[in-house]
């Protein structure tokens, strides 16, 4: 048997010593984040987070014994995501540029290793098995669905990273229940290599403010991850999809909310803005490291929602319609919190308009 914890202690270490190296010579490359208007950090922060973890996790993974190794489609496919982020981290690409990759990415994990019957769930004795060409494209949208979830998570100090941990935390739990060494072992390391970034990442009374970010290269690699392992715990191991998802909800309904709230204002899903929840919560008053512990703990609870449903043996109809507490709440706050956004400014138009003070919108686009 594997020593696991070497295993666990060697990913920990490597993303610690990766980073400390990356972190002094990305300024050199400009692969840095700069501030803005959207981006209220202080400084150029570099963009080395996800790279030291997808290092951290291959090296670690050569240790592997054979049976627990990663397959060639697995690190092809997940590298093709790190690399294109890491372009788009340095110079920048069009949303269509990254989608295409991603969906070649996709199929790239999906189509070799998978037997893509994934398993819905049943209702009562039936269970749903889609066939293999719906399941295969389910399990596409799904990666590509996650990959941008997780993007779009990473607005906080310590938020995507803390949260793909906990998700990470009860996936391997999953997978040991269901004996599925080899996805427990990989959520693991990933793991492990995650919480060495959080070193560096997330804000504690040692650390003011993060020294290293994701950048695009580790939220896209983060969030195939995790898709990656839900599909095939629904494939090979007959975890129900609906009882997975529950790792991911938080996220998913974010991003899904945005998108909706983007293109009902006629923009682009895919233009910036401070909308995301996290984004409201601190425009609001909450200071950053609360509002980062309250959104990587409803997704540390969802998970264990999910983990517990599982190994009980909760009906999957019953864990289905559940999903709707966490989308209900998550609506309702944004709702809440956007329709305070508005009731302040119509209420300082109004009061600017009595006053006769009214001024044309600065930089002249109002945007």
């Amino acid at each position: 048997m594997l020593n696991l914890y070497a295993h666990l202690l060697n990913a920990i270490l490597m993303a610690v010593l990766l980073i400390e190296v990356m972190r002094r010579v990305a300024p050199a490359f400009r692969l840095v984040d700069l501030p803005d208007m959207r981006k209220q950090h202080e400084g150029a922060v570099p963009l080395c987070g996800g790279l030291a973890i997808f290092g951290a996790f291959m090296v670690t993974a050569f240790g592997f014994d054979g049976q627990y190794g990663v397959p060639w489609y697995m690190a092809t496919g997940i590298g093709m995501l790190v690399v294109t982020g890491a372009i788009d981290d340095r110079l920048g690409l069009r949303a269509g540029t990254r989608l295409l990759i991603q969906l070649v990415a996709s199929l790239l994990l999906v189509l070799p290793g998978a037997t893509l019957s994934l398993n819905l769930g049943s209702v009562g004795e039936l269970p749903v098995l889609l066939p293999p060409v719906l399941g295969g494209m389910l399990a596409v949208v799904f990666l590509v669905g996650s990959v941008n979830a997780i993007n779009m998570l990473d607005g906080l100090d310590g938020l995507a990273g803390a949260s793909v941990a906990a998700a990470l935390f009860w996936l391997a739990l999953i997978a040991a229940h269901v004996n599925d060494t080899v996805t427990m072992l990989q959520a693991l390391v990933l793991l492990a290599a995650t919480i060495g970034f959080l070193m560096f990442n997330m804000r504690h009374p040692w650390r003011a403010k993060a020294s290293v970010f994701l950048g695009d290269a580790g939220s896209a690699m983060l969030g195939a991850f995790l898709a990656y392992f839900v599909i095939r715990l629904s494939t090979d191991s007959g975890v129900a999809f609906v009882s997975a998802l529950w790792l991911l909800v938080i996220p998913i309904t974010d991003t899904l909310s945005l998108i909706l709230r983007r293109i009902a204002a006629r923009r682009s899903p895919f233009s910036p803005d401070r909308m995301h929840l996290h984004h409201l919560l601190v425009d609001h008053g909450m200071p950053h490291v609360q509002a980062t512990g309250l959104m990587a703990s409803a997704s540390s609870v969802c998970g264990a929602v999910g983990y517990f449903g599982i190994v009980f043996g909760a009906p999957d109809v019953l864990m289905a319609l559940g999903l709707a507490i966490p989308i209900t709440a998550h609506i309702t706050i944004v709702a809440v919190l956007t329709g305070s956004d508005r009731a302040s400014k119509t209420q300082t138009s109004g009061s600017a308009s009595f006053a006769g003070r009214e001024t044309p919108p600065l930089m002249g686009g109002g945007q």
